[in-house]
């Protein structure tokens, strides 16, 4: 009877400090019916397009042509959902890769070519390097381009010191680019990576867990969709490389406080889950994770009830009939989204120990396997 009584008390204590964790499920199937819809949507219109024969011939843009990011973009899609394996033959994912590599420039080692979009070549660099895993397969150029940055600390600290700070979100991109690009293919040489991190942690901003290294915030440093946007391409190094995250706390606080009541981390822009959303989950797994290894359960009811809104946000925006075509009109703002969901399962999983997914497979995190998106 007292062995009885005694689980009784600690079902009670977890229950009161998860209020969330008994029961709640989110079901994802009416996005999963959609998903074949969604990549006949985007495939190139000069070719058949079989959900079971895929061989990455995907446009960024709906009818157009084959491109770059929309093929890196479906490899991350299905990755992240289990099915690229079932969706492409060994010889179609061969053909997969095989078209992302052709985006590299031989002279440079960027990847440049075929990016239909606004993004750094950094950006497109480290995502189709991480595409190419994910396929199992690497750019076909060395970077030529990263002797720049590494021939010296001094070179190093000038680059990154120029990175685009004012707009920190997109800025990032460079810094945190070449540092994924560098690290997917072992490019760096090892010292590299302790002017990396040695400059990163002497610039965050030690209020806000944040780097606000911004012209305006000399007098406005309250943290920013702006600030956790550029954060989180930093804090994927930090977590692939094992490196303690500066300022955990702090930076927890900052995530939180963005949060919308909708559940979303977008400051009303899109109202539809995107990378913004992963960026916040990542860093809230991060800093907690470390934290836990330490003995501090911070703020542990907060992330899980920060994680069920977000979740709950989520399968309510992409579970309706129709809602891929509705809101996602490019083929670059999906990934972010599944993946937020994945990594939000992810951080719910190790703190209250089961799984919040109703899904065909489970999901995966890509940040478990490569560290850029």
């Amino acid at each position: 009877m007292k062995r009885f009584v005694l689980t009784i008390s600690l079902l009670s204590i977890l229950t009161a400090a998860f209020p969330a964790a008994a029961g709640k499920v989110y079901d994802f199937s009416g996005f999963e019916s959609q998903l074949e819809a969604y990549l006949c949507r985007f495939h190139d219109p000069g070719a058949p397009c079989d959900p079971y024969n895929l061989r990455g011939d995907f446009s960024y843009q709906p009818g157009g042509r084959a491109d770059l990011y929309g093929s890196i973009d479906m490899a991350y899609v299905l990755w992240t959902i289990d099915e690229l394996d079932k969706r492409a033959s060994p010889e179609g994912r061969a053909a997969w890769a095989a078209f992302i590599q052709q985006g590299q420039d031989p002279r440079t080692g960027w990847f440049n070519r075929g990016n239909e979009t606004a993004h750094f070549r950094e950006h497109a660099t480290a995502y189709a390097t991480g595409g190419l895993a994910l396929l199992d397969a690497r750019p076909l150029h060395p970077f030529a381009w990263s002797k720049r940055m590494t021939r010296s600390r001094a070179a190093h600290d000038l680059w990154l010191s120029t990175t685009w700070w004012d707009v920190v979100w997109v800025g990032s991109h460079q810094g945190g680019g070449v540092a994924a690009s560098l690290e997917m293919t072992g490019s760096a040489p090892p010292e590299w990576w302790g002017w990396y991190f040695g400059w990163l942690d002497r610039e965050v901003n030690p209020e806000t867990g944040l780097w606000q290294r911004a012209s305006y915030n000399v007098v406005y440093q309250k943290p920013t969709v702006n600030d956790l946007g550029g954060a989180a391409h930093f804090w994927w190094m930090y977590e692939r490389k094992g490196r303690p995250m500066p300022y955990p706390r702090q930076a927890i606080d900052s995530i939180l406080s963005l949060q919308l009541p909708s559940g979303h981390w977008d400051d009303k822009r899109l109202d539809f889950p995107y990378c913004i959303d992963l960026d916040a989950i990542q860093g809230l797994n991060l800093a907690h994770a470390q934290l836990a290894a330490a003995g501090d359960d911070y703020r542990a009811a907060d992330i899980v009830a920060a994680l069920d809104r977000f979740l709950a946000y989520a399968a309510a925006t992409l579970n309706p009939p129709g809602a891929l075509e509705h809101l996602y009109r490019n083929s670059h703002d999906l990934p972010g989204a599944l993946v937020a969901i994945a990594e939000a399962d992810r951080c719910l999983q190790r703190i209250t120990g089961s799984t919040r997914l109703q899904t065909k497979k489970p999901w995966r995190s890509v940040l478990t396997k490569i560290c850029w998106l």
